[in-house]
């Protein structure tokens, strides 16, 4: 028997020599008689075997002319089961949606029960997590960003420095890797996170580049907190129902206050009322007062500031914005704080290369200076000894040599000087100015982990996350 032939597993062999009726009946091609099967190919191989002797030369044709460049043949049932898994990770859904009447009723997939969905989607977490190949990407740096663990403390009353080392321990355990492999972290500035950062023995922390310029901000706006509070009274007071139906007389546009979580709602909210305005001021000064508004409304001085600050905070905005970006590096991080700082000396305190709440300053301006290819101060080089080549380029002296004896002695004199003189560093691109995309991450948990599946187990919305953040591996 040909060595092909044997290669053809039961399942290949049913999917080649049957057409599936209904869930548990097939038909036969050769001879359209109908059998069961409920679970295995055991009955669909008895048949063949009993009235199809030749059944493996048939299916071994059948895959040829159905795969003729020889390629993996997937069954359909394989590749449900890979659409039924992307469909629930990606769009967010719980497990229990591929039984729900209506799903099972419109869907062109076929039917899977819960149970088996999570046993697939957990074989599939366990082979990547699994994978020799997961630490490949190092030297890629169009590849960022990977999700290594996602799961609350073993003590999670206790959130300090020592409990986050021991989950960052575990963590490197979990993929066989030293505590030498991790070379930085990128994180807020509180206490636990620098003290992480300057013990002994912990890790070098680059401070993120939005919580910095989020509290210079926060220390910038204090000096208006007077008229940032009135306007937030008036916008509070018309964002009643009753204030509602007076705008909605003279404007579409409705009142946004601010919170307390992020500046960015301090700039909307100023934005909104110097939209405002002018519809207020068209209300009649026996309607404002009728209403209780009148005695909110800012005094011309004070809305003349008002203006004034809308523009530093499109400032402030623009900038915000930039971090976002997942692209940026440090160094352009860097640029756009030392242009904050020149245009407002006032948040130097919070942005300068050298502010009190830099963790490791060496650190940080020795990666700044390794993407602009500057060199480096002694600091900077102890600091950025863990990027340092193992093996760095040099010139093929003896080639250069040779290629010059060649030449004639004014050949020699006056021939151009070829440098190539390869970086002793590697690329330090890859190291995100900011922990945004965490903040990102989080925000995506919050779709799924919705107040309808808090019984949901910390084991499987790990796994769920984990499939879906790591999507394009």
């Amino acid at each position: 028997m040909p060595s092909n032939e044997k290669s053809l597993s039961n399942k290949l062999v049913a999917a080649l020599m049957f057409t599936k009726k209904s869930r548990e009946e097939y038909v036969c091609l050769p001879c359209l008689k109908t059998c069961k099967s409920a679970h295995g190919y055991t009955n669909l191989i008895t048949h063949l075997r009993s009235n199809h002797p030749t059944y493996l030369e048939d299916a071994s044709q059948a895959a040829k002319d159905r795969n003729a460049l020889r390629l993996l043949v997937i069954d359909e049932e394989t590749r449900d089961i890979l659409q039924w898994c992307e469909w629930v990770v990606i769009d967010r859904l719980p497990l229990n949606f591929v039984e729900r009447k209506m799903m099972r009723q419109n869907a062109s997939l076929s039917q899977i029960s819960e149970k088996t969905l999570k046993s697939y989607l957990m074989r599939v977490f366990d082979d990547v997590e699994d994978s020799s190949d997961y630490f490949e990407d190092t030297d890629c740096y169009t590849r960022r960003f990977l999700l290594l663990a996602f799961c609350p403390l073993d003590v999670e009353e206790d959130l300090g420095a020592q409990s986050l080392l021991n989950l960052i321990a575990d963590t490197l355990s979990r993929y066989n890797k030293p505590w030498d492999a991790v070379h930085f972290m990128v994180a807020d500035i509180c206490n636990v996170n620098q003290y992480i950062g300057s013990r002994e023995g912990g890790l070098p922390m680059v401070e993120c580049a939005s919580h910095r310029f989020n509290l210079a901000v926060t220390d910038y706006l204090t000096s208006y907190e007077e008229l940032l509070s009135k306007i937030h009274a008036l916008v509070t007071k018309l964002r009643t129902i009753k204030g509602r139906a007076i705008l909605r007389r003279v404007t579409e546009l409705s009142p946004v206050h601010r919170n307390d979580t992020r500046w960015s709602s301090t700039h909307s909210m100023v934005q909104r009322y110097t939209r405002l305005e002018p519809a207020l001021n068209s209300l009649g000064h026996g309607t404002l007062v009728e209403f209780g508004i009148q005695p909110l409304l800012l005094r011309k001085a004070e809305s003349e500031r008002a203006h004034a600050l809308l523009e530093v905070l499109n400032d402030f905005e623009g900038v915000t914005k930039t971090l976002q970006r997942s692209t940026l590096t440090l160094s352009g991080a860097r640029r756009l704080f030392d242009l904050v700082c020149q245009r407002y000396p006032q948040l130097k305190s919070r942005l300068s290369p050298t502010a009190a709440v830099v963790n490791y300053v060496a650190l940080e301006t020795g990666i700044v200076k390794l993407q602009r290819k500057e060199p480096l101060t002694a600091a900077e080089r102890t600091a950025c000894a863990e990027f340092r080549r193992f093996n760095p380029g040099t010139t093929d002296t003896a080639t250069s040599m040779q290629s010059t004896l060649e030449l004639s002695l004014v050949q020699q004199a006056f021939k151009k000087r070829k440098t190539s003189k390869r970086s002793l560093y590697n690329d330090v691109a890859f190291i995100p100015p900011t922990s945004n995309e965490c903040e990102r991450f989080f925000s995506a948990v919050k779709l799924v982990y919705t107040d309808l599946r808090k019984r949901l187990d910390a084991s499987t919305l790990e796994m769920l996350m984990f499939l879906m953040y790591n999507k394009d591996m």
